[in-house]
């Protein structure tokens, strides 16, 4: 084990691993310069050796699956850490990553090169192949050529996109730095720009809206409605914003749309429950840890529980509902699974994720959160709530299905906003939308992998107890 692995370890445990995996000098050299070099003996090192052995010493301590870990790799041929790293991983666990220390302080950040849109396809329920865009981040290059949710993506280049689809080439060419893009609009008019991809700062939330009674009629109270997209700590003001408008508001009921929300990290989760937890929720426990053997003892410490603390602003609500897709994972599973033993939680749409577990974030070298060569996220434990309910690896069902609606932008005309809406009104939800409104195709070989296809999708993120 490295001397960096052993004050890791020293901070999670107050025995130190076997000797055996002792080392006495940390080196790093990038993967990129992953050449063997001699010593003065003649014998082939192992540039990585180092890397190697602190990954073994956290995947067989804290992880939550330690005992499965294969034991006798021999790690010197393979020569990447993320090859490594995937050897470790057991075949049930389909959540740990690692990534490069420069794609952590990116998500930290949220500022990515980007053309600043998302898409996908209405493939689950309306067999529709077609491109829509699912989300437009502001102050993007797409959001400068009044790009909206909805709209349809038909050709790059001049291509068609079901071609470059089904060629498998759409990702390289989406991926170059500046394209001609052709979309049609929501009322079917065709129109093409050329836009060059630029750093974006991405914001935590895509929308905040407060709907009255004469916006929507029957309405008995103002609703809010607060599209959140990433659980991100740098960016709590995020929150802290939109729930001082909920409040100044005196809504009632809260629509927490979290559709795409894959998850993030513990401090932003917290401070959401806090502000959207009733007032009868106070002190109790929205989430707790379960970890591995080893750290048994930990999963009835305060450290590893999040309490529900309310605070100045803490809003004051009737109903929560919460709108879900698969695209729905870890951090924004453990709102829904946390809140509803707390409160009247109304769940709609598409089951979730399925990804009940979390990871502590252990940077390499040791210690290093602000500026780490790599980063390890491996599952470390499962959160469960206050009635120990947690293991959810298929997901969580939803009390009413409804498909994403991505034939029309965020707001009163949505699909799911507005059977929300008239459920408060009136106390039953619409009838599911109509069938063919865009253009249906029953073609697998056009459809696009979508960013929950990824094997790192979902993160519910927390650095280890002090």
């Amino acid at each position: 084990m490295t001397k960096i692995a052993i004050i890791m370890i020293s901070k999670i445990r107050k025995q130190l691993l076997p000797l055996l995996f002792l080392m006495a000098v940390v080196l790093y050299i990038a993967p990129s310069c992953q050449k063997e070099n001699p010593d003065p003996n003649g014998n082939e090192t192992d540039p990585l050796a180092a890397l190697k052995s602190y990954t073994y010493a956290i995947m067989n301590d804290i992880y939550y699956w330690y005992k499965g870990v294969p034991k006798n790799i021999d790690a010197k041929p393979i020569k990447t850490i993320q090859a490594y790293f995937d050897t470790l991983v057991v075949p049930e666990d389909r959540w740990s990553w690692m990534m490069t220390g420069a794609q952590y302080l990116s998500s930290e950040t949220g500022i990515v090169e980007t053309y600043g849109i998302s898409i996908g396809q209405p493939i689950e329920y309306y067999k529709d192949y077609t491109l829509r865009v699912r989300y437009v981040h502001p102050n993007s290059p797409m959001s400068d050529n009044n790009v909206k949710r909805g709209y349809q993506l038909s050709h790059i280049n001049g291509i068609p996109v079901s071609t470059l689809i089904s060629n498998g080439t759409y990702y390289t060419i989406y991926a170059q730095k500046t394209n001609s893009f052709t979309f049609i609009d929501h009322s079917n008019k065709s129109y093409t720009f050329t836009a060059t991809a630029r750093e974006v700062s991405t914001r935590s939330y895509l929308k905040t809206m407060v709907i009255t009674p004469a916006e929507y009629s029957g309405l008995p109270y103002n609703v809010g409605y607060y599209h959140y997209l990433s659980f991100k700590a740098g960016m709590l003001d995020d929150i802290n914003n939109a729930m001082s408008t909920f409040k100044s508001a005196g809504i009632k009921e809260l629509i927490l749309d979290l559709r795409y929300n894959g998850g993030g990290d513990s401090r932003a989760t917290t401070l959401l429950a806090n502000y959207i937890a009733p007032a009868s929720a106070d002190k109790k426990l929205l989430a707790r840890r379960e970890h591995n053997d080893k750290y048994s003892s930990w999963d009835s410490d305060v450290q590893t529980q999040t309490i529900i603390e309310r605070i100045n602003g803490s809003l004051d609500l009737n109903r929560l509902f919460i709108l879900t897709t698969k695209g729905t994972a870890s951090a924004s599973e453990v709102i829904l699974n946390g809140l509803k033993p707390l409160m009247t939680v109304v769940h709609i749409g598409s089951t979730t994720y399925g990804k009940p577990n979390g990871m502590y974030v252990l940077p390499y070298p040791d210690g290093n959160y602000d500026s780490p060569q790599f980063v390890f996220l491996p599952i470390c434990f499962f959160s469960v709530n206050s009635t120990g309910y947690g293991h959810y690896v298929d997901g969580i069902v939803p009390d009413h299905y409804r498909p994403d609606d991505l034939y029309h932008d965020f707001g009163l005309q949505e699909d799911w906003v507005k059977s929300v809406l008239q459920y408060i009104a009136i106390g039953s939800f619409p009838p599911l939308p109509p069938l063919g409104q865009g253009a249906p195709s029953a073609a697998p070989a056009n459809r696009l992998t979508a960013p929950e296809d990824a094997p790192d999708y979902g993160v519910y993120k927390t650095r280890l107890p002090k």
